[in-house]
């Protein structure tokens, strides 16, 4: 028996065709108009554009319409009462704090993360660990394109990273989300106003990839799959021992995505907090 969970607030309504099938996920492209849903297992979490099932075999099914307050899956259909909220949300939180709750994230990433992922960046002491020359031309450019970032050339920063490194959304697409993410949540927070600075970011990394897409659309919203609204969360909010746990969980997530959005965040965050809007 096919058990819906719940079904993100970025999952728009409307007929949609099989994008792309994989071990615990569906991809589904919207028909008549750019947009995604992904029918996801349980065990992958919540998200903007999840659609988080139990029961599901992946294998079978291959079409699905969202109506307000059913889905039809397949030959299943089912009843929504869950909308999942995306929308990252914070409360204020002394700079003190999150300057010392972001150092616990920055080693609790580096500790954790797989060994492609750019968390390397984080940390001098640490390399890529990658023997191949596409490698190190991937890391050389990333590296780059997080240098502009930090002087404040958003548009130069984010030309650099769109779609660089390895993935179904790309290393790079990946980092860009995290810091988005990290903008909307300060702004939430009251320690700034970011609106422009995300627009230029969105101008300047459009993707024809529909996942880094989607991706980028909902973190420029501040919208976040549940693993990383729970990590910003805890950033802002506390405790400080609950930071390395939720950094694990968005670790986790994928080959390396987490990890490389993690970074992003982390970044984000720590160079954010520290400047002055003015000096952008």
């Amino acid at each position: 028996m096919i058990e819906l969970l719940d079904i993100g607030d970025r999952v728009e309504i409307g007929s949609y065709t099989l994008h792309s099938r994989f071990r615990e996920a569906l991809a589904f492209a919207r028909q008549g108009s750019p947009g995604l849903a992904c029918v996801v297992d349980a065990r992958k979490g919540s998200g903007p554009i999840h659609i988080v099932v139990r029961g599901l075999d992946f294998n079978r099914t291959g079409h699905l319409e969202v109506a307000p307050r059913q889905i039809v899956l397949g030959e299943a259909v089912l009843a929504i009462h869950r909308r999942y909220d995306s929308r990252v949300r914070v409360t204020a939180c002394e700079p003190a704090a999150l300057d010392r709750r972001l150092g616990i994230f920055r080693e609790a990433l580096v500790a954790v993360a797989p060994p492609r992922s750019m968390a390397f960046l984080l940390d001098e002491n640490t390399g890529p660990g990658s023997p191949s020359a596409f490698e190190r031309a991937c890391a050389s450019r990333l590296r780059h394109g997080i240098e502009r970032l930090i002087v404040g050339d958003l548009e130069g920063g984010a030309t650099a990273l769109k779609g660089v490194g390895f993935g179904l959304t790309p290393s790079g697409d990946d980092f860009l989300a995290g810091f988005l993410l990290a903008l909307y949540a300060l702004e939430s927070a009251g320690l700034g106003s970011f609106t422009d600075e995300r627009q230029a970011i969105r101008r300047a990394a459009p993707s024809d990839n529909p996942f880094s897409a989607a991706l980028l659309a909902c973190a420029a919203e501040g919208r976040a799959i549940e693993p990383a609204g729970s990590l910003i969360r805890a950033l802002f909010e506390g405790p400080d021992g609950a930071v390395a746990e939720h950094t694990a969980r968005l670790a986790a997530v994928g080959a390396s995505s987490g990890a490389d959005l993690g970074a992003g965040l982390c970044l984000g965050l720590d160079t954010c907090s520290r400047q002055e809007v003015a000096a952008w």
